[in-house]
């Protein structure tokens, strides 16, 4: 998708972009598998990374059946589906859930995990739609 040309960095700075691609990768894999981390933020951040140290990854991770639709939306339709939205927040709706009834919570941490939890959600709730890029042009 990028198709532009390795960015003019020293080989030390893109591969630490590499390893931070990588870490934030292995973030959203782990957002995917727990109910208590949402993967797409980390699935972005890794995206970030990579078009700016190895592009051809990124056209890899924008290809991959999982991780690809929701990267395309962001990155080229400017948006996020309705879908995915509401996926996320029932992720983050159960993770809370999951936490209250496992661990021992103070009351005040409670609080402070719901305005968290309800500023997440207004946040992902205001993300607009994908449009379509061919309509704008």
């Amino acid at each position: 998708m990028s198709e532009s040309p390795i960015p003019p960095l020293d080989w030390s700075k893109r591969l630490i972009y590499l390893g931070l691609a990588s870490f934030f990768f292995l973030l959203a894999i782990v957002g995917i598998l727990m109910p208590i981390m949402p993967a797409t933020p980390f699935l972005l951040v890794t995206s970030y990374f990579l078009v700016r140290s190895f592009p051809k990854l990124n056209d890899l991770l924008l290809k991959a059946p999982y991780f690809g639709p929701i990267l395309y939306d962001w990155e080229v339709r400017k948006g996020m589906r309705t879908s995915v939205k509401l996926q996320a927040i029932a992720t983050v709706i159960v993770g809370w859930a999951i936490s209250i009834w496992l661990f021992p919570i103070p009351d005040w941490a409670l609080i402070l995990m719901g305005v968290v939890l309800v500023a997440i959600v207004v946040v992902i709730s205001f993300v607009p739609a994908p449009h379509d890029p061919e309509k704008d042009s």
